[in-house]
């Protein structure tokens, strides 16, 4: 449940005046960096943050904007009576005043699903509630009703659906309610359209095919549509056709919204349609969108934006639900001249995907600088995907790096071969700038990670956060050492006839597992030699050949665990991500585990690193300053703040997170005494977590002092990772290998084409 909107009376007006002041207005900035900008906006939007209670044991939720009023439901708990309830309210756009409707509901029993309002301010409502029945049998069940009130809270039609809404069980409950101009219900469940008269007399089902519903909503022609994805995984929008019980009229170029809020009446064209980066005006005669705003040029984050509509003076009303903090903003967004706005020096970070977590970011450092203003291109467009969406944006990545003038100052390294692009001269060095840092150093993080990311002597980044790939066996059957040889693991899996190396693996699983960490030891890159030719090569491609083409995952309904303590499997590739990854290894074992890695032809640790949030200053970029600003500031932010996945880069955040695991307290009886659970452990205060398989489970403990060692350890001998490979070689490696596969030639004449083929690759990228 969301937090409240917190009352703020003093600040809302000066935080409004400060964001006034610190937005952008987008224009290009003499002596920048044309790829740093965006083109030059005649109007921007300045948002006003809104206040609407005091309560700090209120939460909002369904609102909905009608005329000049704000309608919503509050979820109030009272502290003396220890009871919840569900009040309705409206806001005034235009005075700022508050009132609570006289309808209100227990939410002990029951609550609401969705609420609507119309123009004589009569209220609708889907509700449920759980009702006890008696006797012998007696048990709780839950029944859905709609209905209407007045604006005095007269109850003029209550109309209980449960039976219809129980009729389809994989569409039982309410995802979305809407009403149309003649005041009817359209309720949207997964895949389900139901009907319902102003009456609420149910008029019949409209059955989508969708794969899943992104949206409904009410256009300024008074009728309801509906986006969705279609069989084929495109965003489409149709006209709910009531009288007909279909869909009628599909319309194309429809935004990916990507579920953040319903569909609105639009402004200047038909609908409102909130999407993750910005907000829309879509016109059904031309089927095309027209930019509103970009939610990051209001330095807001559109990954929270869960409702947005027109108000009747023109501004646009957002309600911004921050899922990280559980806070939740009311904001008031004013068309306003550019040329009003004071600008800032713009930095643009280029990205292939824009992430919820970059979003925050470029917020975050948006609201505290003076001086800059982060935008985010991105490569990759999700509305539009096609076949070639990767290869496209990769492309058009790589000719703005190399055009110069559409160069981003700042790249997103995720998914980004970075070796290959450190040795083009692609990234600046951010050595000068830490070692004039006033807020970070190079002895803040893992040496290890920092080397990662120094290529030639020049550190490119630092990650904010990372993973460890690596495999685990059984000590008593690979010893205790970290890290072998292909030689090894070939030997290891001839111990075992009989049982399966690894859950599931196939040939083009092996040749990837093999060769994914392990391709540079085929190519020297500095001489150009490459050696596919050879023996140690030939040797994996005969290993590979003893695994199937293919697994029959649909009969196989027994888990990882169950299958590695039978004997049936032995070894386990898993991700290393939380402190907890440690003892779940050694408990699905059943015995001591040794992390011995992947196989290498050099034999080392055999786990690697794959950093997330890595960011790097472009060699191009004529405002570095303004790069390594935003990228101080992200890597000196908590670790928990911007979504960061995995364990920390730097080494006091992961302290922190250890003392944070290790404080626990746990629950006692009235004597003081711990109370143990049914395997004699004490229960932590804040429950417990775990790991479920079906039929294997396991409760995880307070991580101990030798788990913590060992993963300290990991992180110290892991390598950068180098899984993002090259595609290409990849490709031909794969490609060629299927005829000895399939028998069609020796193993040595498949090496000897895929020796040429590579070599020729190298030689034209080197």
């Amino acid at each position: 449940m969301r937090k409240n909107l917190r009352g703020r009376k003093a600040t809302a007006i000066a935080l409004a005046s400060v964001m006034a002041m610190s937005l952008a207005a987008c224009g290009k900035q003499d002596g920048s960096n044309q790829g740093g900008q965006t083109e030059q906006k005649e109007y921007v939007y300045v948002p006003e943050y809104l206040e609407l209670d005091d309560n700090t044991n209120s939460s909002y939720s369904n609102m909905t904007v009608q005329g000049d009023k704000l309608y919503y439901t509050n979820y109030q708990w009272d502290e003396a009576s220890g009871e919840s309830k569900v009040v309705l309210g409206a806001y005034s756009l235009t005075d700022g005043s508050r009132e609570d409707l006289p309808i209100t509901i227990n939410a002990d029993g029951g609550g609401i699903y969705s609420m609507q309002a119309d123009a004589e301010g009569n209220i609708y409502t889907a509700e449920f509630e759980w009702n006890a029945t008696e006797g012998d049998d007696a048990y709780t069940q839950q029944t859905t009703v709609l209905h209407k009130y007045d604006a005095s809270g007269t109850e003029l039609m209550a109309q209980d659906i449960t039976d219809i809404m129980q009729q389809d069980e994989n569409n039982s409950y309410v995802g979305s309610m809407c009403l149309d101009d003649q005041g009817r219900f359209y309720i949207s469940s997964d895949s389900l359209i139901r009907l319902f008269g102003s009456d609420g007399q149910f008029q019949g089902a409209v059955q989508t095919d969708s794969q899943w519903i992104q949206g409904m909503g009410k256009a300024k022609d008074g009728k309801v549509y509906l986006a969705y994805y279609d069989q084929s995984g495109n965003v489409k929008l149709s006209q709910i056709d009531f009288d007909g019980k279909a869909l009628g009229q599909t319309y194309d170029n429809f935004p990916n919204t990507n579920g953040n809020g319903g569909l609105c009446a639009g402004i200047e064209n038909d609908l409102l349609v909130n999407t993750d980066t910005a907000l829309y005006d879509y016109s059904l005669a031309d089927q095309k969108t027209t930019e509103i705003l970009s939610w990051l040029d209001s330095d807001i984050n559109g990954s929270y934006v869960t409702y947005a509509a027109a108000t009747a003076d023109g501004k646009i009303l957002a309600v911004v639900n921050d899922w990280n903090t559980g806070e939740t903003d009311l904001v008031k967004l004013t068309r306003t001249k550019a040329s009003e706005v004071a600008q800032k020096s713009q930095i643009t970070i280029g990205t292939l995907y824009t992430s919820q977590s970059l979003q925050a970011a470029a917020v975050a450092f948006n609201k505290q600088s003076n001086e800059y203003h982060v935008n985010i291109k991105t490569y990759i467009d999700d509305n539009n995907w096609t076949e070639t969406s990767w290869s496209d944006g990769i492309t058009a990545m790589n000719n703005d790096i190399t055009s110069g003038a559409g160069c981003p100052d700042i790249l997103d390294l995720s998914n980004l071969d970075v070796k290959e692009l450190a040795s083009k001269g692609v990234f600046e060095d951010m050595t000068p700038y830490l070692e004039k840092s006033s807020v970070l150093s190079k002895d803040d993080f893992f040496e290890n990670i920092v080397d990662s990311y120094t290529f030639d002597g020049k550190l490119v980044g630092i990650p904010k956060s990372f993973t460890l790939s690596t495999i685990v066996g059984r000590t008593s059957e690979v010893g205790d050492k970290k890290g072998w040889t292909i030689d090894d693991i070939i030997a290891y899996a001839g111990q075992h006839e009989g049982a399966s190396l690894f859950e599931g693996m196939t040939k083009s699983g092996m040749l990837y597992t093999l060769l994914a960490y392990d391709l540079d030891s085929y190519i020297d890159w500095e001489t150009g030699k490459c050696s596919f030719d050879s023996e140690d090569f030939q040797k994996v491609l005969e290993f590979v050949n003893t695994f199937p083409e293919e697994y029959d995952w649909q009969n196989d309904d027994r888990s990882t665990p169950a299958k590695i303590q039978s004997g049936e499997v032995l070894l386990n590739m898993t991700g290393i991500y939380q402190l907890n990854s440690i003892q779940e290894e050694e408990a699905m074992f059943g015995e001591p585990v040794t992390y011995i890695g992947y196989p290498t032809s050099g034999g080392g640790s055999g786990t690697y690193m794959q950093a997330s949030e890595l960011y790097a200053i472009t060699a191009k970029s004529s405002n570095k300053d303004g790069a390594w600003a935003f990228i101080e500031n992200y890597l000196n932010q908590p670790f928990d703040d911007l979504y960061s996945y995995g364990l920390p880069a730097r080494k006091s955040a992961l302290d922190d997170m250890v003392e944070k695991a290790l404080n626990v307290t746990y629950m006692t009886d009235e004597n003081g005494e711990q109370i143990l659970d049914e395997n004699g452990n004490p229960i932590p205060e804040d429950g417990t977590s775990g790991i479920s398989y079906g039929d294997w489970e396991y409760t995880y403990h307070t991580p101990t002092e030798e788990e913590i060692n060992i993963l300290k350890e990991l992180i110290s001998v892991a390598e950068p990772s180098s899984a993002t490979g090259n595609d290409e070689i990849t490709n031909i490696i794969t490609e060629e290998a299927e005829a000895f596969f399939k028998g069609q030639k020796s193993v040595a004449d498949v090496a000897g084409v895929i020796q040429s083929r590579v070599q020729v690759y190298v030689n034209e990228n080197r």
